[in-house]
């Protein structure tokens, strides 16, 4: 197919609206996803049941996540974010509202693990890593961590907001309140304004148009590619399937999420564990989401320019540093909980831009959604056996320390597995004087 530039260079590209609706977008689904955290701990005042039986809604929110993301790619390489990402919001809506009558623990999994999983799946990062990756290719990185920084902007905003609804309404009530804006902001934004690609507004990725103007400046980096053979492959998911690639990305994305769900979901417990407020520990959890929509930008942003695998072993080093100090936190160190929001925030940060980034360039092509949705199972496992395994344990030694140690050596292995998938032999972004020497 051949790409037509438009005949003028825009004022401004339409793919930074895409970017700017897809923080918003994810800013929703993931305050919704990880404000569980808090209603974990209301829940479980609520009916008295376990932290490992609790965990378990959680648990089978992400295997269904993962098992549906395979739905969501599918559905994002046929029609786009147009159109599923606003059925997926009023889905979404429709499963808080049926989650705010639960009455017993199987209401929660039908209707949180289900079908909210469901709805998330369809508007949030596997949807999105579909087909973001489609609107840049020299700022693929940056791009996609500014999208992806949005879910740190939902936990920054909207868990704490939903605490205070749970405090005074009740976590029936601030249930309700995330169904209403899932329904009257994420779907009409998309419906609106939403694209599936560059060409369907007549643009090319990153915005480029020919030189048609004395005064047309070259961009100084460029997309090089190392393995044109890999490259020029018109994958498919059974293609991928065959290769060495896509189990090492399968294996880091379970890795990476045991790692990261499990200390989501069960930080504000552990600091509440060690003496902190629940008011307070919300609170630091904002600020967690916070550095990692900072993170997401500047890891994203760094890893176009140094590399993929490098970044991702920084931003592993740096959140293991966090979960280190959330270990040896007690009632007394306060600072040590905020250096755990800080540094694990900015370190998990690294993860968003990083596994769809990493995936484009090694499975980009017309299945890549669907590629992308099956790596992503991996993610899923990870995350709900990371989680329930963190319940379970806390329960039988009434201490995070053994699940936390265990978050670590299991970032250890998916950055070894991200190095092992080795995306920088295949394309990676230049400048444009290192194209005959690098």
């Amino acid at each position: 197919m051949t790409q037509t530039a438009p005949s003028k260079t825009p004022l401004f590209y339409y793919g930074w609206v895409i970017i700017g609706i897809g923080f918003l977008t994810l800013a929703v689904a993931f305050g919704i996803w990880y404000s569980f955290s808090v209603f974990f701990l209301a829940i479980i005042e609520d009916f008295g049941w376990s932290r490992a039986a609790t965990s378990s809604i959680f648990s089978v929110f992400l295997i269904c996540h993962a098992v549906m993301g395979i739905l969501a790619g599918h559905l994002q390489d046929r029609f786009g974010p147009r159109w599923v990402i606003p059925f997926g919001s009023v889905l979404l809506a429709a499963a808080l509202i049926l989650t705010s009558m639960a009455k017993e623990i199987w209401h929660f999994y039908l209707a949180y693990g289900i079908f909210a999983s469901t709805g998330v799946s369809l508007i949030g990062f596997i949807s999105h890593a579909a087909f973001l990756p489609n609107w840049f290719e020299r700022k693929r990185g940056l791009a996609i961590g500014i999208a992806m920084s949005g879910i740190g902007f939902g936990m920054l905003v909207l868990v704490p907001l939903l605490e205070i609804v749970i405090s005074h309404y009740g976590w029936r009530t601030a249930y309700l309140f995330a169904a209403a804006v899932a329904l009257f902001l994420v779907a009409p934004l998309n419906l609106l304004f939403a694209r599936k690609s560059p060409l369907d507004v007549n643009l090319v990725p990153d915005g480029d148009t020919m030189p048609r103007k004395a005064n047309w400046v070259a961009p100084k980096r460029t997309v090089k590619i190392l393995d044109t053979d890999w490259a020029g492959r018109d994958w498919t998911f059974i293609s991928a399937l065959k290769t060495r690639r896509f189990w090492f990305l399968a294996g880091a994305f379970f890795c990476i999420s045991f790692a990261y769900q499990s200390t989501l979901l069960h930080s504000v417990s552990a600091m509440v564990d060690n003496g902190l407020a629940r008011h307070t520990a919300t609170l630091l959890f904002g600020i967690l989401g916070l550095a990692g929509s900072a993170g997401k930008i500047l890891f994203g942003y760094l890893s176009d320019i140094y590399g993929r695998e490098q970044i991702s072993t920084a931003g592993g080093i740096i959140a293991s540093l966090g979960i280190a100090c959330l270990i040896a936190t007690d009632s007394n160190s306060l600072l040590l909980s905020l250096l755990f929001a800080l540094m694990f925030g900015i370190g998990y940060g690294s993860a968003a831009p990083l596994l769809p980034s990493v995936s484009a360039d090694i499975f980009s092509g017309r299945a890549f959604g669907v590629i992308f949705a099956m790596i992503g199972i991996g993610s899923g496992l990870g995350g709900s056996c990371g989680s329930f395994v963190s319940g379970w344990i806390r329960d039988r030694s009434a201490d995070y320390t053994i699940s936390l140690s265990m978050s670590i050596a299991s970032l250890a292995i998916s950055c070894t597995l991200i190095w092992l998938a080795s995306p920088r032999k295949i394309r990676r972004t230049v400048k444009k004087d290192q194209l005959s020497f690098s």
